[in-house]
């Protein structure tokens, strides 16, 4: 399933560039740094089975669960082997003892296996070899760890991650939320958003799991942040979303709280997938509130986003139909300075718009004596003679501009192609005034050749042979050397035939 939040104010020329460049770095790092990680934990869980580490401190940690301290370890130690079915007793034992963070902290203390024990000194000198081999890890150098806070793992935490499912639902959904948050916020604003949600998330989790040495990975944190922020700010309002389902996609508006929603739901599904990985939620919670927290800060300062933040979010067609149908209701209200600001935007978005362009001409013909005016029949006019069909309204449309206007002030390459269009159409008198009127005024203009063969072959089809012979006889005299000339020569010939 792909969701897609849409903004108008997204787009090539404002890409959401901060939310691109960390989706790019998280996984530049999953998938260039970490990718040697998943070989050396697999070599660290070799040397720390192999070399008898396991047994030793699993056996000791049985016994500590049992009476809270250790007792007899080396005896302990013997019923343990390195063996297939050794380990699979071994790894439930491993993966608690490792959730138990008092006993880890006592053990890499040395009060647990202690000095005074015969096997403390090769139990030391394993256990440093085996945290060499898992220190080198990404996640070990670069995550945070409560037990041993630093600027390194605070801020790098938030671009690790534990697996791809992590990575994917992270990313899914710092799409989802950094498209709108981005856009309404500013880049920089974004930026320092998602780093202050990262580390309120390190905060909490920090204070609340002090003893921990096990690393916090994940861009979890920052996220819950950007989610937080994203539902005081849009919660109830609702946003346009591109969905697909493989085989079907559609468009529709959903609450911003749909979103948080489906991030809650993931958050579940993370759980269920990874349990061992429950006690991160601390981190997600004080994400979540940090970045409300700011949202609210953020929303007391600057009021709420202006609407077009998200009504923007629509097609452009959409965009295009709103404008049209409220600037038709300042027409209805006589408010034509508002309604002509309405229909110049609905036109950039849709200069071939008829109805916009008719409404404009109309609005600017209320004084022709303004180059509005003669710019709006301009307009309308090039988009009419592309129809055939729209002849008759082609022709008021002219006939009324040339009574308003007091002399056309219309290119003559549009007043060559309306005279060829109202010859093809059956308009053959206006079609005549026009070119008359350009053979006067512009006589050495390049199409005017061939102007006078439409009207010539339109008074050919409609029996007025005379006319024709004139207009042949025009182009022959005046255009000896254009090649419609050679034309009007055969059709000359046809006539006197």
């Amino acid at each position: 399933m792909v969701i897609i939040p849409l903004s108008g104010r997204m787009g090539l020329r404002n890409p959401p560039v901060v939310t691109l460049a960390i989706i790019l770095i998280n996984c530049v790092v999953f998938f260039f740094f970490q990718s040697s990680d998943t070989a050396i934990y697999r070599k660290a869980q070799d040397y720390y089975l192999d070399s008898g580490l396991a047994a030793l401190e699993v056996a000791a940690y049985e016994q500590y669960r049992e009476f809270g301290a250790v007792v007899g370890l080396a005896d302990a130690e013997q019923d343990i082997r390195s063996t297939a079915r050794a380990r699979e007793e071994v790894f439930p034992l491993m993966a608690a003892m490792q959730d138990d963070d008092e006993f880890m902290t006592r053990l890499r203390d040395g009060r647990v296996i202690t000095p005074e024990m015969e096997s403390y000194a090769s139990w030391r000198e394993k256990r440093s070899h085996f945290d060499g081999i898992l220190g080198s890890t990404a996640v070990m150098r670069y995550g945070f760890r409560p037990s041993d806070w630093s600027v390194r793992g605070a801020f790098g935490h938030m671009f690790l991650h534990g697996g791809f499912m992590h990575l994917l639902g992270n990313m899914v959904f710092l799409w989802l939320v950094g498209c709108i948050l981005e856009l309404a916020w500013g880049r920089m604003l974004f930026l320092g958003l998602y780093i202050a949600g990262g580390l309120c998330a390190v905060t909490l989790f920090g204070i609340v799991y002090q003893t921990s040495v096990v690393p916090l990975v994940g861009a979890s944190g920052a996220i819950a942040a950007l989610m937080g922020a994203y539902a005081v700010l849009y919660g109830r309002r609702r946003i346009k979303v591109f969905y697909s389902l493989g085989f079907y996609f559609n468009y529709t508006m959903v609450p911003g709280l749909v979103i948080l929603a489906l991030w809650m739901g993931n958050e579940i599904f993370q759980l269920l997938l990874g349990p061992e990985s429950r006690v991160a939620y601390m981190a997600h919670i004080g994400g979540l509130g940090g970045g409300a927290l700011m949202g609210l800060v953020r929303r007391r300062l600057r009021g709420e986003d202006p609407e077009e933040i998200l009504e923007q979010a629509k097609e452009p067609g959409e965009k295009a139909a709103s404008l049209l149908d409220e600037a038709l209701k300042r027409v209805e209200k006589l408010d034509t300075k508002g309604a002509r600001v309405l229909l110049q935007q609905m036109l950039q978005i849709d200069p071939g718009n008829r109805t916009a362009l008719t409404q404009m001409y109309h609005l600017d013909k209320i004084d022709p004596g303004c180059g509005e005016f003669h710019d709006s029949a301009r307009r309308l006019l090039t988009h009419l003679v592309d129809d055939r069909q729209a002849h008759r309204e082609t022709l008021a449309v002219y006939r009324e501009y040339i009574q308003k206007a007091h002399g056309p002030r219309l290119p003559s390459s549009l007043l060559f192609t309306v005279s060829s269009y109202f010859a093809a159409t059956g308009h053959l008198e206006e079609a005549e005034r026009i070119m008359g009127y350009l053979l006067k005024k512009k006589p050495d203009l390049a199409k005017m050749p061939k102007g006078l063969l439409h009207i010539a072959r339109a008074c050919v089809k409609d029996g007025l042979t005379g006319k024709a012979r004139n207009y042949l006889q025009v182009i022959c005299m005046r255009y000896p050397l254009a090649r419609e000339c050679l034309v009007a020569r055969r059709l000359l010939d046809d006539l006197d035939d």
